[in-house]
């Protein structure tokens, strides 16, 4: 009995081994406009993030746009909730205080399944 655990715990551990290995993730930001550098954020700053369409109250500017692209193949999906951390990062790192305008698209190609989100960065003015 207990080769046959062994045996069936190192086949579960190999497909969740290649099911892993085949994913693969990219994000960037673009300045919108070629004059404007922020400086970067800590690790933990706060990003708001603001989705379904809905906006700060608080005057903004749209500064950057920030990219995630996620590709995992076989039955594993991505969604939001996978990007967002992503997401935050670029933003982060563009010195953003916010997103908004979060689009996501998905497709696939034969067993990849695709998953891009962009989003754009914004900066509080008052």
């Amino acid at each position: 009995m207990t080769s046959k655990k062994s045996a069936l715990f190192l086949i579960v551990f190999l497909m969740t081994l290649f099911i892993i290995s085949c994913a693969s993730s990219q994000s960037r930001f673009v300045y919108l406009n070629d004059g404007v550098k922020l400086s970067p954020k800590s690790t933990n700053a706060e990003i708001f993030v603001f989705k379904d369409g809905n906006v700060p109250e608080r005057p903004f500017e749209k500064i950057v746009r920030l990219d995630v692209h996620l590709e995992k193949s076989h039955f594993v999906g991505s969604d939001l909730d996978n990007a967002m951390p992503l997401l935050l990062k670029q933003a982060r790192q563009a010195g953003v205080d916010g997103i908004i305008e979060i689009r996501e698209r998905f497709s696939r190609v034969a067993e990849t399944k695709i998953y891009h989100v962009t989003a754009i960065g914004i900066i509080f003015t008052d």
